[in-house]
This record gives structure tokens, C-alpha cells and sequence, in this order.
């Protein structure tokens, strides 16, 4: 099983940011609220959306519709072409009946004007909130713990934009972040200010790097916008759908119910290789969401 791809499992098993200065935040203008409860979405990369194709992401909500996801988080890419028409195509997300969450961004790859318009349109979206992630030789440069500060304080740079637009950002870790027991991952929560910098908690990524997603969350459950599920097995080139990897969350499902905490479980399919004749990604959605039902109780 290990020589084989994720859909081939599914196939046979079913530049300026280092110049942020900003004004007072607005007193108006406060994070949206985190949701009341446990809800359940779904991460858009299951589809074999192409940039800026939003038709198609309108139609793929309307699949996660179908078997049970009430939210989605997709990729800047697929909306930054409607910023400049903002009220149609809040219109168009609305009556999938799938929320719009938020889009995910590098944070290497904006500027504080760039991002200020940037968090605009997604509040005219209707996002709650920015999830940006660093990645490639974004995460390379702050591997070195003496770094991890900086890191803190241009992400608390942007969390006050967000804030003054409305929004909350949310980090999104990659595997770096919770190698030696969450280190970058705990640093970051300790450096950044709790109103500014919530976290999207990666739990697959978490445990690629060695970490322990559900000890963050017992740690850190108030600052935790989101949980991104998927799991792998034999490596990170070999996705699977949720149950059938390496590890599974029950320890995280039992570290949120010890924590009461609310947000958003985010199933995520996708973004590897395919190879000829696999079925699609999304055909793991289905069981996924059947999976998180059982784990979770939601």
C-alpha cells in the first residue's frame, strides 16, 4: 500500500511586510465571532479547481452541500478575480448555502497595502477570516528559533489589519511548526497577541512534522480558529481518506471535548500529484465527512 498514490488508495480501497507600521485599530470594526459551536467544512482543494475559475468553486460548494459540509476555506486564487465585484459574487456564495469562511494565503507574497485591500474584499465577501500560512523558502527562513520572533511580530502586523477590517487571521502551520514538540508551533502562540493571531491547526501536517496536534489544543484551544483534517500513510505523498492513515483523532477529538472548544473541523482532500485514470479527490469527501460524524459526534 505504501507504493501507492492517495486516489490510487481511493481507486482500490473506495515585499514590504518588513516595513509594517499601522495606525490605532478601529474600535468599529471588531473580529467577527469564532462559531457558537462545533461546525463542520471543507477545504476546496478536493477539486481540480483552476485559478480564478470561481464558477467552479461555486459549483464544488454545492457538492460540499450535499454530503454535509455547511463552510468553506478555498485558495485566494479562486477569488481574487471577483474583489473588484464584490455584491455579485457574495450573492453567488450565499445561495450554495455553504458559508464562506476564508481564503488562504502565503504571507510572503503580500505587502500592508496589498493586504489591506486583500481583507476588504473578503469582508465583502463574507469571510470571517484570512488563514496564511508560510511555505517553501518562506518557512525555510524562519527555521531557526532566533527568528521566531520576528515571524510573531509581522504576523501580529497583519492580524491588526484584519482586525480593523473585521476579520480574524488565522495561522496555518506546515510541518516545520510542530517538529520538537510543537516548538514553533507553542513559540508562536506565546510571542503573538491572543487578539490579534488565532491559529488554523494543520493536524495532518502536525503530525507529519512529529508534533502533537491534540496537546496544542489542550494548550491553546481559545486561540484555535479551525482544525484541518487529513491523514497519510507511508509518507506525505500518499494521502488517504480520513481512518484508513498512519493515525487517525481520536486523541484531538477528546482533547476538544475536554476543552469545550468551538470552531471549525475542515476536511482536506487534494493538492497532490494524480496519476492516470484515478478517481477524483472528492470522492473521499463522502467518507470523510461519515468519519468526522463518528470521531467527533458532529
Amino acid at each position: 500500500m505504501n507504493n501507492l498514490s492517495r486516489r490510487q488508495f481511493l481507486w482500490t480501497g473506495a515585499t514590504g511586510i518588513a516595513a509594517l507600521t499601522l495606525g490605532p485599530v478601529s474600535l468599529n470594526a471588531a473580529p467577527m465571532d469564532a462559531p457558537k459551536s462545533i461546525r463542520v467544512g471543507c477545504q476546496a482543494n478536493a477539486f481540480p479547481l483552476k485559478q480564478n475559475d470561481f464558477p467552479g468553486l461555486i459549483e464544488a460548494m454545492k457538492k460540499m452541500k450535499t454530503l454535509g459540509y455547511e463552510g468553506v476555506e478555498c485558495n485566494i486564487r479562486f477569488v481574487e478575480r471577483q474583489f473588484d465585484q464584490t455584491a455579485d459574487a457574495r450573492k453567488q456564495l450565499e445561495e450554495t448555502g455553504v458559508t464562506f469562511i476564508s481564503a488562504h494565503m502565503l504571507m510572503q507574497t503580500t505587502t500592508v497595502e496589498s493586504f489591506t485591500h486583500t481583507v476588504d474584499c473578503i469582508a465583502a465577501l463574507g469571510g470571517s477570516c484570512v488563514v496564511m500560512s508560510s511555505a517553501g523558502k518562506g518557512e525555510m527562513q524562519y527555521a531557526n528559533p532566533d527568528t521566531w520572533p520576528r515571524k510573531a511580530e509581522i504576523l501580529n502586523a497583519f492580524g491588526k489589519i484584519c482586525r480593523k477590517g473585521g476579520l480574524k487571521l488565522a495561522y496555518h502551520n506546515h510541518n516545520p511548526e510542530f517538529a520538537n514538540h510543537n516548538a514553533q508551533e507553542n513559540a508562536l502562540a506565546d510571542l503573538t497577541d491572543p487578539a490579534l493571531v488565532f491559529f488554523l491547526m494543520d493536524a495532518g501536517h502536525a503530525h507529519l512534522g512529529g508534533g502533537d496536534p491534540a496537546a496544542f489544543m489542550a494548550k491553546h484551544s481559545r486561540r484555535i480558529f479551525g482544525c484541518h483534517l487529513k491523514t497519510f500513510k507511508g509518507g506525505q505523498q500518499h494521502q488517504v481518506p480520513l481512518g484508513q492513515g498512519d493515525w487517525g483523532f481520536e486523541d484531538l477529538a477528546a482533547a476538544i471535548q475536554s476543552t469545550g472548544w468551538t470552531g471549525w473541523l475542515l476536511d482536506e482532500e487534494g493538492g497532490l500529484p494524480s496519476p492516470p485514470n484515478a478517481p477524483p479527490d472528492a470522492d473521499a469527501l463522502g467518507p470523510d465527512r461519515a468519519y468526522i460524524k463518528r470521531i467527533f459526534g458532529v
